[in-house]
């Protein structure tokens, strides 16, 4: 590309691993980005760090037309939309779609129901009127948009990367403590989808049994007024991933018990960090960066015996074991990184040019 690209990005909920990518991504010489996005979550807040390198934009108080008038000012090459339900994110899209790729990104599993259903049938006369593309974040959601009707050469996975280069940093500085006692590191909002109910009571049930782990526990929400009271079990609240790093460090294991998770991009990080991972199958990243026996348990839903077991057969795995778990999952979480997902972004530009 001879002349700067402008990319535009029509975003939902902004998030610390979303904008590592976008930084990743308007860090190329030959792009210029743009961000608009919907007003943050005050249950999961962040920081916002301000860059030259790109431009963010809340819609809050914009209407229609301006959001229309804000991209028209970009001269887009590229545009980016987060889901189909975002009435104003369509309008921008109908505008752009016969002269510019206009990507749709979806994190949804295809589960058959009969919303999906709906959509599968009405795709070819809204979906596919609005969106040319899909980007999605691995092979659970590639079956989803493959019936909505993209062809595999229309389709990218990837969408979702953790921050890697900050989790690196974390497994670079992993000790293992002196104490003796073990930390089973949760990471996830309070609230009841996340498993974390679950997970506080087979915990319970094996504390009695076992004396060397505890369960710290990082996130708000809904639950938090419910938490348990237990000596082992250690709630720390919102934390920044900077403010992290003393926790995850002197971890053991990371586990996500969660009843849905379209991706999980914590269980990413983790990864990264080099931590053995523990998994319920309703998490979608760990079809990338869990191997079961290798990394981590993996167990089924809604199971709390298997939960238990993956549990237990974490406590009896001796330490070099878990080095060894460790090491396979910080080795996975390389294949994907922020670089990775910029590459994938420009590689719309040129789709789009080899197929026209």
């Amino acid at each position: 590309m001879n002349s700067k690209k402008n990319i535009v990005i029509l975003y939902t909920e902004l998030s610390g691993y979303v904008l590592s990518c976008l930084k990743a991504l308007a860090n190329k010489s030959d792009v210029n980005v743009t961000v608009v996005h919907w007003p943050i979550k005050t249950e999961a807040p962040f920081h916002l760090p301000t860059s030259a390198n790109f431009q963010l934009i809340e819609r809050s108080n914009f209407s229609r037309d301006d959001i229309i008038s804000t991209v028209k000012s970009k001269s887009p090459d590229l545009l980016i939309i987060s889901g189909w339900l975002d009435e104003d994110y369509l309008a921008v899209a109908r505008v752009y779609l016969p002269v510019i790729p206009v990507v749709l990104t979806i994190d949804n599993h295809w589960e058959g129901t009969i919303k999906q259903w709906f959509a599968v049938i009405s795709s070819p006369f809204f979906i596919r009127k609005h969106f040319n593309y899909a980007w999605v974040p691995g092979a659970p959601q590639t079956n989803y948009v493959s019936k909505l009707g993209f062809s595999k050469n229309k389709i990218k996975t990837g969408f979702y990367s953790a921050d890697t280069e900050l989790f690196t940093e974390f497994f670079r500085k992993r000790e293992r403590s002196s104490s003796s006692k073990k930390k089973l590191l949760f990471i996830g909002r309070y609230i009841e989808r996340k498993g974390v109910i679950e997970l506080w009571e087979e915990f319970i049930k094996l504390s009695s049994s076992n004396d060397e782990w505890e369960l710290h526990c990082v996130g708000v929400g809904e639950l938090w007024e419910k938490r348990p009271s237990h000596p082992k079990i250690f709630h720390h609240g919102f934390l920044q991933p900077q403010d992290m790093a003393p926790l995850i460090t002197s971890s053991e294991a990371f586990v996500m018990p969660s009843h849905f998770e379209p991706w999980g991009v914590a269980l990413h990080e983790m990864s990264a960090a080099g931590l053995p991972l523990i998994a319920s199958d309703a998490v979608g990243a760990t079809t990338m960066f869990l191997n079961h026996g290798e990394n981590g348990w993996i167990y089924k839903n809604g199971d709390n015996n298997a939960l238990s077991n993956c549990l237990t057969e974490l406590y009896i795995s001796t330490e070099s074991k878990l080095d060894q778990m460790g090491i396979i999952s910080h080795e996975l979480a390389s294949r994907l990184t922020p670089d990775i997902w910029a590459e994938t972004a420009l590689n719309f530009l040129l789709c789009n040019k080899l197929n026209n």
